[in-house]
């Protein structure tokens, strides 16, 4: 489902790659996954471990300096990124702290050449998806076209489709979590225009309505330290 952070994911099976996609030609066992757009449907073989980590929006261009553009709906191979060696050595390892350790330590290094993030994009990760985007740009100094450029070099979402997607994450939360009296009321108190525009783009961002969530929900509690959901 769609996915506003991205994550690297490490198979730790002796290098073999037991996760599966018809929408990609290739997955990796170490993979790099970019943020996600869309519902995409991943199936596991039966037996399966990994180690990942989730980043905020922002970090693959601070990290690595790629254009968040570039790894929208990708899943591409984490050896460009990381070094051979690392990776080897994370999956040989046997115990999830030594794991743990050795990603925290390249990360931690990693953030001495980390890239400067411009300070009003970072700002719009924080904000409601109800705030008033035009005061925003206005407070930004920054026109339109200038701040969806410098967000889409520096996230892969323009802003309008984060805020979407924001949106959608604050829904999930409450359904998964029983937090809301009616489904109308909660696509009143998120600012959809009236439940069926809630019902379209849950099911646009999911693949999923609303009303079918609670028989996907084991699935989707799992899929947040998976490759896709």
């Amino acid at each position: 489902m769609a996915d506003r952070f991205p994550r690297i994911v490490i198979q730790c099976l002796n290098g073999k790659n037991a996760l599966h996609c018809p929408q990609y030609d290739s997955i990796y066992s170490a993979s790099l996954k970019g943020i996600t757009s869309k519902p995409a449907l991943f199936q596991m073989e039966s037996i399966y471990s990994h180690i990942a980590v989730s980043f905020f929006p922002h970090s693959i261009k601070a990290l690595f300096g790629i254009d968040g553009h570039e790894t929208i709906d990708a899943v591409l191979d984490l050896q460009h990124f990381f070094p051979r060696e690392l990776v080897e050595k994370i999956v040989d390892a046997r115990q999830t702290r030594a794991r743990i350790s050795l990603l925290d330590k390249y990360l931690l290094k990693r953030l001495n050449v980390v890239k400067a993030i411009d300070c009003r994009v970072i700002n719009f990760l924080h904000l409601s998806p109800c705030a008033n985007y035009g005061r925003q740009l206005k407070d930004y100094g920054i026109s339109e076209r200038q701040f969806e450029r410098k967000f889409l070099h520096s996230i892969g979402f323009t802003p309008s489709y984060y805020r979407r997607v924001v949106r959608f994450e604050r829904a999930l939360n409450k359904i998964q979590h029983g937090d809301y009296q009616s489904l109308s009321s909660l696509a009143y108190e998120l600012g959809y225009a009236d439940q069926s525009h809630f019902n379209r783009e849950f099911k646009q961002l999911s693949g999923l309505t609303p009303m079918s969530l609670y028989s996907k929900d084991e699935l989707i509690k799992e899929s947040g330290s998976l490759l896709a959901e």
